[in-house]
């Protein structure tokens, strides 16, 4: 009887090991395990270059510093010893459509910008000697200047203040690893990545988007071979861009995060593109995802050193390797969509789970599958008209959908 109970325990542990081996899960990376169904963070790619397309020239907006997309339009600014404030771009012409001034914070050295439904985070962290005591991020309400007319406005700000915990000298250094010039907002909670100008990697810290003083720690690290100067977080598909170059403002690159576990940005697939002609000398600062229509592209700001000042584009799916171009083939199906209540989804693979999440990129529903096809009720995860987005994983792929709840 224990022979037999004991060779049970054992088909079973060799089973779950069978089945939630672990490897490389992404068909374009050189090391691709067809066998792995849990993605280790083990990728690794060929070396990838592309290109940018110069869009417009941002001359007088000074040096061009951060970047987002906003509400359909492009928000950017200049860093430190730049005016206290933000501007609207036609990207038409590279004018500035629309100057929203903070009345009650200067700019010590504002370096990047991100945005989630109701607020816009401006980050004033730029330390590039290393002393700053006064580390903070600027929260601002959009209906302040969204969709208002005036080509000047007014807002006010409200105070996120920090301070690192690891750091314990404030002595001037201009190879300071306490640097920061990249954020992105995820959920209810933003997220920082150190520009190390001292052994060019990154940290990460988390801070609330609550107004306050807070210390903070480092929770995660990773060597980006260059200094960060620019994040974006795109919760469709789960994925963060981190822009920055190598040496004197040369060797531009991007580093695409994909396929991670929660807030654990460097657990999935990290895969690094090179910019451009390596011999130019300009200086990436910003980068913005944008996904108002079925075009996907990347807009990155760049400050003038050696080229046109301005705003670069290049389309995502283009750029080689960024995004698995075969999991169209998965074939996901939900309908109907809209629905006040049952989506049923079908998929020509088995799916593992699924979540629903807000458009924030905030998880509100998950569920373990092991089907083709399921169905779920919209009144298990809102009782509110909205978009949300479902996400499917199956062994290969993960795919997004928009879902459209309509309430009775």
């Amino acid at each position: 009887m224990n022979y037999i109970k004991y060779l049970f325990i054992l088909f079973f542990a060799v089973s779950f090991k069978l089945v939630a081996q672990s490897g490389c899960t992404d068909p374009q990376a050189s090391n691709y395990s067809p066998t792995a169904t849990v993605n280790d963070g083990s990728c690794v790619y060929a070396p990838t270059t592309q290109a940018f397309n110069f869009m417009v020239n941002t001359i007088n907006v000074g040096s061009n510093s951060g970047i987002e997309w906003i509400n359909g339009n492009i928000y950017t600014f200049g860093d430190g010893g730049n005016p206290n404030a933000f501007y609207k771009i036609d990207t038409t012409n590279g004018n500035i459509s629309q100057n929203i001034t903070v009345t009650n914070y200067g700019n010590q050295d504002w370096e990047d910008i991100t945005a989630d439904t109701g607020f816009v985070y401006i980050g004033d962290f730029g330390n590039n000697n290393g002393n700053r005591t006064d580390l903070k991020i600027l929260k601002i309400r959009k209906l302040d200047f969204v969709n208002n007319p005036s080509a000047v406005v007014s807002v006010t700000a409200q105070a996120i203040n920090f301070s690192y915990t690891d750091q314990t000298s404030f002595v001037v250094n201009t190879n300071t690893n306490y640097d920061c010039e990249a954020m992105i907002s995820v959920g209810d909670s933003l997220y920082i990545f150190t520009k190390d100008r001292g052994d060019s990697k990154t940290r990460v810290y988390k801070l609330p988007k609550t107004p306050g003083t807070y210390p903070v720690s480092p929770y995660l690290n990773f060597n980006t071979n260059g200094k960060v100067t620019g994040a974006d977080y795109n919760p469709i598909n789960n994925e963060v861009l981190l822009i920055g170059y190598k040496g004197g403002n040369m060797n531009s690159f991007i580093w695409y995060l994909s396929d991670f576990q929660s807030v654990d940005f460097f657990s999935g697939n990290k895969r690094r593109v090179e910019l451009g002609n390596a011999s130019y000398a300009w200086q990436t600062e910003g980068i913005t995802f944008y996904n108002e229509t079925s075009t996907h592209r990347i807009f990155i700001s760049c400050e003038t050193n050696g080229i046109i000042a301005g705003i670069y584009y290049s389309d995502l799916d283009q750029i080689a390797g960024l995004r698995d171009l075969q999991k169209q083939n998965n074939e996901l199906k939900v309908y109907p969509n809209p629905s006040s209540n049952n989506f049923r989804i079908e998929c020509t693979q088995t799916i593992k789970d699924i979540e629903v999440l807000s458009l924030e990129g905030k998880v509100i529903y998950s569920k373990k599958i092991g089907l083709s096809n399921t169905v779920i009720n919209a009144i298990d995860f809102t009782n509110t008209s909205g978009c949300y987005m479902l996400k499917t994983t199956t062994k290969n792929y993960t795919d997004y959908k928009k879902l459209f709840v309509e309430t009775k």
